[in-house]
Formats: structure tokens, C-alpha cells, sequence
């Protein structure tokens, strides 16, 4: 077994609260990571792209709960396949 598959079933055997721990100290620790510049600059990019394409009357912003949905509805069609 892969190393990575091995913490990944110790891990899931935990209770909630210790994967919720588990999870926050994980997520903690990214944040001590240096940000990858090639990732900031190219959303730096498409954040101003959409601006300019909502701007210009290209796109039209939808409220956030439409946008959770479509997004779960999404989620849940890939997960069934």
C-alpha cells in the first residue's frame, strides 16, 4: 500500500473530531507554504478578465446560491458517473 493510501485509511478510521482536527492542522500547515507565483499571476489574469467581460456586458453575475447549487448539482453528476 502507497504511503499516502495508508494515512489516508488510518485517517478516515478516526472519529469526526479527530478528522476535524486532523484536517485543521493539515489545512494550518499549508498556510506556512510559500504561494506559487505562476498560480497568483494567471488568477490575477482571469479575475481581470472577467471584470472586463462582466464590464463590457459579456457575462452576467448570478447570486451565490444559484451558484452553490449549480456547482453541487455539478459535483453530484460527477460523483455518480
Amino acid at each position: 500500500m502507497d504511503t499516502i493510501d495508508n494515512i489516508r485509511s488510518q485517517a478516515l478510521g478516526l472519529t469526526a473530531t479527530q478528522r476535524a482536527a486532523l484536517a485543521h492542522d493539515l489545512l494550518i500547515s499549508l498556510e506556512d507554504e510559500e504561494p506559487d507565483a505562476d498560480a497568483a499571476s494567471a488568477w490575477a489574469e482571469e479575475i481581470e478578465a472577467r471584470s472586463a467581460a462582466y464590464a463590457a456586458g459579456e457575462i452576467e453575475a448570478s447570486d451565490w446560491r444559484e451558484s452553490l447549487a449549480r456547482s453541487k448539482a455539478a459535483f453530484e453528476q460527477e460523483r455518480t458517473k
